[in-house]
């Protein structure tokens, strides 16, 4: 049991690795994930139909989510591949 979650953590990582090089270095330009967030934040800014103002600042939002989503994304990936190997979790023996 240990093994399957270290794969699903292992798999997190390998998916927020795989949108990040598609979305830097594809030719393509499209990663999955962060096509998702980004055009979820621009619907969201146009159902809202804010200020001009507010509406420029959507795509630096955006950058941000996105670079945020990766980090957390292999964050948690590599927390998950840790788990079941640490059973006392982070507890120090006193000596």
């Amino acid at each position: 049991m240990e093994w399957l979650v270290s794969l699903l953590g292992a798999a997190l990582i390998m998916a927020a690795l795989r949108d990040l090089f598609h979305t830097l270095w594809h030719p393509t330009r499209h990663g999955g994930l962060s096509r998702l967030v980004m055009a979820a934040l621009w619907r969201l800014a146009r159902h809202l139909r804010a200020r001009r103002r507010v509406v420029g600042l959507v795509g630096p939002l955006a950058m941000v989510t996105v670079v945020g989503m990766w980090a957390v994304t292999i964050i948690l990936g590599w927390a998950i591949v840790y788990w079941p190997h640490m059973p006392e979790a982070f507890v120090f023996a006193p000596g």
